[in-house]
């Protein structure tokens, strides 16, 4: 990790975003390079955290992103104003927003911006495969779920993979 953070360092990197560990790791070394350090967090405990181990803004995603989670299986909007009760650090909400409405209402919430992933990943300005987004936009309710509680949760479509996943997570794998 250390080789990666000096190329970040080579490279003029000016923010760094950090999660799924302690962030007090490599916080000071960045900060004491210049780079503004943003963690990601699925709790106000850990918010808290970030404040004390001096992070520039957290992101406060909620268990409804896409990929890997935190533990905790709280909502983004719940999410949202206990991050913005428990620190004064500058918060980004993540976790299913896609749309003009929801930025908004996470604004409302107490949230300075957002992060997007998978709607950005649709657009027409996007390199994933056209199948892939087709597939997304073709995806409703319920057709996410998440997943591997145990190990490290993730959030996985409905597909034969998925499938494949709950099946030997079900049987105790």
């Amino acid at each position: 990790m250390e080789e990666i953070m000096n190329i970040v360092v080579e490279e003029g990197v000016k923010i760094v975003f950090t999660s799924a560990g302690n962030p007090k790791t490599w916080t000071g070394w960045l900060k004491e390079r210049g780079i503004t350090v943003i963690h990601v967090v699925s709790s106000s405990r850990f918010a808290v955290k970030c404040e004390e181990a001096g992070v520039d803004a957290v992101v406060a995603e909620g268990f409804e992103a896409g990929g890997h989670n935190g533990r905790e299986e709280t909502t983004t909007f719940c999410l949202i104003p206990a991050v913005r009760e428990a620190t004064t650090l500058p918060l980004i909400a993540a976790g299913g927003i896609g749309t003009g409405e929801g930025i908004l209402a996470a604004m409302v919430l107490g949230a300075e911006g957002v992060q997007i992933g998978t709607r950005f990943a649709l657009t027409e300005e996007s390199s994933a495969s056209p199948v892939f987004k087709d597939y997304c936009l073709s995806l409703g309710e319920g057709d996410t779920k998440l997943l591997l509680k145990k190990l490290a949760p993730t959030r996985l479509v409905k597909n034969a993979f998925r499938e494949a996943v709950e099946k030997a997570e079900d049987s105790g794998a």
